[in-house]
Order: C-alpha cells, then sequence, then structure tokens
C-alpha cells in the first residue's frame, strides 16, 4: 500500500523545470489576492511579452483553477485548508508576475505604481509577517499544485462547501428533471 500523502502531488523535488517562484508568507496572501485579476489584466495587456510573462501568467491562471477559484471557504486564512498550499501556489505568483512586468523594459509605470501599492499595504497590514506551514515553499511554474484532498473531509467549511455544491447540483436535476416530464 502507498501512504495517503502520495495521492496528493507535491511539488517536485528535484530541479526546477520552469520559473521558480519564491514564497509569499501567509499575512501577505490576503493582499495580493486583492489584486490578482489587476495583476493578470496589466499582463495580458502589456504590448511586448517574454516567455516569462507568459509563463507567469499561465501558471497563476492555471493554479487560480486548480484551487477552486478561491471559492472555498478559508483558502487563503486557514492553515488547514485543503486549499490552503494551492492558495500560495497562485499568490506566489502574482506576486511574481507583478515584479517581473515592473522589471520589464519600457514603459512600465503602471506595473511599478500597482508593485508599489501591494508592497504599502503589505507593509501597513500587522499581520502581513504571520507565516504557516506553506509560507517558505518556493514553487515551480511547471509544477501545478491541487488541493490536499485528504484533508478536505476534516476540514469543516471545505465540507460544507462541497455539500452545498452537490445540493444545488441534485436540486437543480430535479427541477430538470421536474419541466422534462411536464414538457411531455
Amino acid at each position: 500500500m502507498t501512504p495517503a500523502s502520495a495521492h496528493h502531488q507535491k511539488p517536485n523535488d528535484g530541479p526546477i523545470r520552469g520559473i521558480a517562484i519564491a514564497a509569499i508568507s501567509h499575512g501577505e496572501m490576503p493582499v495580493v489576492a486583492n489584486y490578482r485579476s489587476q495583476i493578470l489584466d496589466l499582463a495580458a495587456r502589456q504590448p511586448v511579452t517574454d516567455p516569462i510573462l507568459r509563463r507567469l501568467s499561465g501558471f497563476v491562471s492555471l493554479q487560480y483553477f486548480a484551487c477552486f477559484w478561491g471559492l472555498v471557504p478559508g483558502s487563503l486564512t486557514d492553515e488547514q485548508s485543503p486549499f490552503n498550499e494551492c492558495s500560495h501556489a497562485y499568490l506566489a505568483g502574482a506576486r511574481a508576475l507583478i515584479a517581473h512586468m515592473a522589471a520589464m523594459p519600457g514603459n512600465q509605470s503602471a506595473a511599478k505604481e500597482l508593485q508599489e501599492r501591494i508592497k504599502a499595504e503589505i507593509a501597513a497590514d500587522p499581520n502581513a509577517a504571520a507565516v504557516c506551514s506553506n509560507s517558505s515553499q518556493t514553487f515551480d511554474s511547471a509544477d501545478v499544485i491541487g488541493p490536499d484532498w485528504q484533508l478536505a473531509p476534516r476540514h469543516a467549511p471545505t465540507v460544507l462547501t462541497f455539500s452545498a455544491l452537490a445540493a444545488l447540483f441534485v436540486m437543480g436535476l430535479a427541477v430538470a428533471r421536474r419541466r422534462m416530464l411536464r414538457a411531455a
């Protein structure tokens, strides 16, 4: 038998195959989360791109999807959430993306202004230095980090979220079936 942890995809322990993405502290995550969509919008509007910008943009979008779009309560704030590690990944990627855009050649005033606004909010937040077990993890843009599903049954917000989604799905099926029976 394999250990239960084998079911959770851990980052590759070998050499970095993509772009190394520096860790983000637990306390910085909510600030960066508030700017994730602005960072991606700014990246999409870049008149000149490079492979790093495209790779980081793709990584952030894919990680956000793998993390169920940040919809599960506690993904950012609860270290015990099965979605916390993947949230660290997409937010660390977003922070790396804005840093890369700010350093790119050309007029990067919008990227620099956004990066400074994020830094100022982090500096002003007394909780920004908070760390958790995922706060020291360097990510690799070649590795997608999914939720740690073995934590899900013991994490009440996750159980409630997926129970609610299942109930909505069942109700939708019942309504559709009822409409089909009426139409027949």
